[in-house]
């Protein structure tokens, strides 16, 4: 009887052993399955010194009729953001996987938390409505070690100090603004010096404006001292007294007559009351002669500066006369 009823207890134990592993094994997967989207963390790589670029990567596990949304994530103290991107989708188990990374350069030492951060999705309700979820992701903490605690770092090297705030040289501002007040003042007192000392200027004595007469004799002795009709440069001597003579007339009637012919200076002189018909014949008998010679290159008959000469002192008025 022994020997027959120790099989038959063994076989119940077995029997209730694997029913209970079987039912415990569908519920597990159906949970699984039944959860739609889910999400989890990590970072790389496992270890980090001051300077690391630290990846942190948020995967998101869901039903395909579920849709995440891309998160945004601000760098925590010690990390500072370098950028960020999504990896292809690709499936798995029939459910689609997201990866979003985001790259962030370690600007500190000791323990550094990211925290939890929302993830927002739109999944469809049982009426086939989009609405929106939103799932949390764990936190991540990282130890980054300085590099004094490695082992075989050199011993001469040392964290860097905190700034140190030096108070600043308010005494050292007074000297130089009232060195520069001073300057200033010293120049501003030589320049009123300077500008109120007493001085004479040297300055010649004005030349007086010669007459039309005086410049006209002046001119005529210098062209007379050139002596350019012994030298035969006739054509030069008549165009230089031509020119004596119409400046001449030009100052003292107040006509332009070196831009007018002879025949415009003659009409010119026709109605003018002040010169006598002689003189009139003068005007015409020089101004012609000079622009035969002039001109045509005519020969030279005589001088024209004699009677220039007679022509100024008889028409000159008696205020000119009178004048030195």
């Amino acid at each position: 009887m022994k020997n027959v009823t120790t099989p038959a207890k063994l076989s119940t134990g077995l029997f209730l052993f694997l029913t209970i592993i079987f039912c415990s094994n569908p519920f597990s997967v159906a949970e699984e399955i039944l959860n739609p989207v889910s999400v989890r963390t990590h970072i790389t790589p496992d270890t980090f010194t001051l300077g690391d670029i630290a990846t942190y990567t948020i995967t998101v596990q869901h039903d395909p009729d579920i849709h995440p949304v891309a998160p945004d994530i601000e760098a925590p103290k010690g990390l500072e953001f370098i950028e960020q991107g999504e990896s292809t989708p690709r499936v798995l188990n029939e459910q689609t996987i997201h990866e979003y990374w985001f790259k962030f350069r370690i600007d500190d030492t000791g323990e550094l938390i990211i925290p939890s951060i929302p993830v927002t999705f739109n999944a469809p309700d049982q009426k086939g409505k989009n609405i929106q979820g939103t799932i949390q992701t764990p936190k991540v903490s990282l130890e980054v070690q300085s590099l004094l605690s490695i082992p075989g770092s050199p011993e001469g090297i040392h964290d860097i100090k905190p700034l140190q705030e030096y108070p600043l040289p308010w005494l050292d501002y007074f000297w130089m603004a009232l060195a520069v007040l001073a300057f200033s003042g010293l120049l501003y007192f030589l320049w009123c010096k300077w500008k109120s000392r007493p001085f004479s200027l040297n300055l010649p004595a004005p030349v007086p404006a010669l007459t039309p007469e005086q410049l006209a004799f002046k001119e005529l002795e210098t062209l007379k001292n050139k002596d350019w009709l012994q030298i035969g440069r006739t054509q030069e001597h008549f165009f230089e007294l031509s020119e004596i003579f119409r400046r001449y007339l030009e100052n003292r009637y107040q006509f332009p007559a070196r831009e007018w012919t002879t025949e415009e200076i003659t009409a010119h002189f026709k109605h003018f009351p002040s010169l006598s018909d002689n003189l009139k014949l003068q005007v015409r008998s020089i101004l012609t002669h000079t622009d035969r010679v002039k001109f045509a290159k005519a020969e030279q008959t005589k001088d024209e500066m004699p009677s220039i000469i007679n022509f100024i002192h008889d028409a000159q008025p008696p205020e000119a006369i009178n004048q030195p």
